[in-house]
């Protein structure tokens, strides 16, 4: 079994950019082939107002890899964009519209065609 990530992340003045780049591989005990699973993101934040009170943001997300009993590459991409506004310095409001899609899997597998979108509204709390 083995896994890698990189993590790398820039920043620019208000401009955050993080990035992903994973491949994990191994196998049950009970399986004779080694599986691979490979994740990327990007993750984009522009923070503003002061002491960075708010942000806007963009991330991409795909994981990729075969599973036991599908022929071929299964994954699913994502996309979210929203934003945040630090209320306080550990209360945070937020939304962020995601669109999620799975790929790859047979006519016959639940996931086939799978996708949710929708709006999330959230509020944080940090202690």
């Amino acid at each position: 079994v083995h896994a890698y990530q990189m993590n790398p992340f820039v920043k620019y003045r208000n401009l955050e950019l993080f990035g992903i780049l994973e491949r994990a591989e191994g196998k049950a005990s009970t399986e004779a082939d080694t599986r691979v699973w490979k994740q990327h993101a990007v993750d984009a934040v522009y923070r503003f107002l002061p002491d960075d009170a708010a942000y806007f943001a963009v991330r991409y997300n795909k994981a990729t890899g075969p599973l036991t009993g599908i022929t071929g590459d299964v994954g699913a991409n994502r996309w979210q964009v929203g934003g945040g506004w630090f209320v306080t310095a550990n209360i945070l409001a937020k939304v962020e519209y995601v669109d999620q899609k799975y790929t790859g899997f047979p006519v016959t597998n639940i996931r086939n065609g799978g996708r949710f979108k929708g709006f999330m509204l959230e509020g944080v709390v940090a202690f």
